[in-house]
């Protein structure tokens, strides 16, 4: 039942899964809070070019209105202020083309298309503004240029704002969106007023169609900024509030009120002075939320950079941690009666991997909380298998140097909680637990995390089947519960290591007088009579040497439950198995025994 490795040998071998566990773990841990900070990184970027998007369209609207009443108009009357707006356009093209450019190309084929496109447009600017000033085509086609650079910046900032996942820039990217939206909706309304001229009588019917037609639309968008304003509502409110702003719905709800027949439009001064007001009070919550935008994001990429810098110095601990016995068993003696400094180190080593081991499982229930791939889950309910045997690794390492573990249960522990994490913590060939149905205490576990010592439910696994058969409401006394889940956990390593992959490993658990006997049942090759002699001796707590032990070689599975036996007073005897393997039996004293105890509490 127990292989012919020396206890260095051994022991290496031991260590060497908790030291690949703890890799694996922590190149996962890292891996993933890079990518995260990789894309928060990239979200930061998106979410700053939105903003200079957002402001460039709105330097165009403003243009676009000051174009249309300059082609409208007779003199020279406006053209040294379009002129002065157009040096404010071109400031904010420039930033956002930089923007752009350090954007890069994004992976998304629509956003990227979105970006060309904007930049194809935007490069006919000086053309557009060469036909303006010298009145070649009409106000409406002097305007269809503007229409469409505005609508592609519009573009791009929606498809980089569909590409902002943290929750909170996406709704700041969401309000941005709505805001620009209705500051466009008014900007249209405001070009029909300013491609008009004052009196403007003659064309009195066509004005007002398409004015009834703009307004409508704005008041649309104006509803849709409000419905996602959320905590940014007071602010539109009163934006939407401001005198001139009033005065533009008044007119807009006149104008488009059925019951009024077809009003007259009336005061266009009224109507550009209370438009330009709403643009500007907007335009104050939208550079508002675009701040909010930048800000959000930068908060979340501080946050992943955070947890990048707590994955990569939790994989240099787990490594050194992990790395510190394998280096203490290749230069100092161990066992009973080590010396010089590594033995002095032991403890100290196997309380830091024992904390360790903790910070590993609690790793990895957040990992796998925020994992959406459930192949990945899958995969780190694999890993948290091996955090537990990293934590049985430092376990042993107290065992080996004759000290008690830290932590351990203050308050008794039901018996099958401790067979499950025996179960969880044992490498039985890549286990796939179960209980057989129709057994007190059992059960068969729907998925989810290997058990851990606070928690019941045993883990799935695939590979070989251990069967739990216990019967009785028995619980142990929490000091000795440690050890006696790793000395079953041991029991479990040693029968998987001797058995066929396909071979159940049986579990059984009943009470014997005032005692509790559980057994540990394997179909492998068996031990020799000899063998089952020095191996009984060993788990006595006898260290002799002798002939057939020197033969048989120094086995660390035995060692160590023979000192977790001997410490907590339980019987531990190995015998043949009526199906040609070995039974390990386990006889936990009635001292250690209680019933209809509370839950169990871990100390800390």
């Amino acid at each position: 039942m127990f292989g012919n490795l020396s206890i260095r040998s051994k022991l290496l071998a031991l260590l060497a899964v908790p030291v690949a566990g703890s890799a694996l773990l922590g190149v996962a841990g890292v891996t993933g809070a890079w990518g995260d900070r990789a894309r928060a990184g990239q979200e930061r970027r998106a979410a700053a070019v939105a903003g200079q998007a957002v402001a460039a369209v709105h330097e165009l609207q403003e243009e676009r209105v000051r174009a249309a009443a300059w082609v409208a108009g007779d003199g020279q009357d406006g053209q040294g202020e379009l002129r002065s707006r157009r040096r404010r356009v071109d400031g904010a093209l420039a930033a956002y083309r930089a923007g752009v450019a350090g954007l890069g190309p994004t992976g998304d084929p629509a956003l990227d298309q979105a970006v060309a496109v904007a930049t194809e447009r935007l490069d006919r600017l000086a053309l557009v503004r060469v036909e303006i000033d010298r009145r070649l085509v009409p106000p409406a086609r002097a305007m269809a240029g503007h229409d469409a650079m505005v609508d592609a910046l519009l573009g791009v900032a929606r498809g980089l704002a569909a590409d902002l996942e943290a929750p909170a820039p996406a709704r700041a990217a969401r309000l941005l969106l709505a805001l620009s939206a209705a500051k466009e909706a008014t900007g249209q309304e405001r070009v029909v007023l300013a491609a008009t001229p004052a009196p403007a009588r003659a064309k009195a019917g066509v004005l007002r169609v398409r004015l009834a037609a703009t307004a409508a639309v704005a008041r649309q968008e104006l509803n849709g900024v409000r419905a996602v304003a959320g905590t940014r509502l007071e602010a539109v409110d009163r934006a939407l509030g401001v005198p001139g702003a009033r005065t533009a719905r008044g007119l807009e709800l006149a104008l488009l009120d059925p019951a009024a027949g077809a009003p007259a439009v009336g005061d266009l001064g009224r109507w550009r002075a209370g438009l330009t007001a709403r643009a500007g009070a907007l335009r104050q919550v939208e550079q508002a939320v675009a701040a909010d935008l930048a800000g959000a994001s930068g908060v979340w990429l501080a946050g992943r950079e955070g947890r990048l810098r707590d994955r990569l110095v939790l994989l240099a601990v787990m490594l050194v941690v992990s790395l510190a016995p394998v280096l203490l068993v290749l230069k100092g003696p161990l066992g009973r009666g080590a010396a010089g400094p590594g033995g002095a180190l032991v403890p100290g080593l196997a309380k830091r991997g024992q904390a360790l081991a903790a910070r590993q499982l609690q790793l990895l229930e957040e990992l796998a909380t925020e994992e959406p791939d459930p192949h990945r889950r899958q995969g780190l309910l694999g890993v948290d298998h091996l955090a537990n045997r990293l934590r049985r690794t430092a376990e042993t390492l107290f065992a080996v140097a004759g000290t008690e573990p830290a932590g351990r249960w203050a308050r008794p522990v039901p018996l099958n909680v401790l067979l499950r994490s025996a179960v969880a913590e044992a490498d039985p060939g890549g286990p796939a637990v179960a209980s057989a149905p129709g057994r007190e205490g059992s059960g068969e576990p729907q998925g989810g995390a290997p058990a851990n010592r606070e928690g019941s439910g045993a883990p799935v696994y695939r590979g070989r089947r251990v069967d739990l058969l216990t019967t009785g409401d028995v619980e142990v006394e929490g000091p000795a519960g440690i050890d006696l889940v790793h000395l079953l956990a041991e029991l479990l390593d040693n029968a998987a290591a001797f058995s066929p992959p396909t071979a159940p490993i049986v579990v059984t658990g009943a009470g014997d007088g005032d005692d509790y006997l559980i057994e540990v049942a394997d179909r492998g090759l068996g031990m020799t009579d000899q063998e089952l002699a020095w191996a009984n001796q060993r788990l006595a707590g006898d260290d002799a040497r002798d002939p057939a032990s020197q033969a048989a070689g120094d086995r660390l599975g035995l060692a160590i439950a023979g000192r977790l036996a001997v410490r907590n007073g339980f019987g531990v005897r190995l015998g043949r198995s009526p199906a040609s393997g070995v039974t390990a039996a386990v006889r936990v004293p009635a001292g250690l025994l209680s019933t209809g105890a509370p839950a169990p509490a871990r100390t800390s």
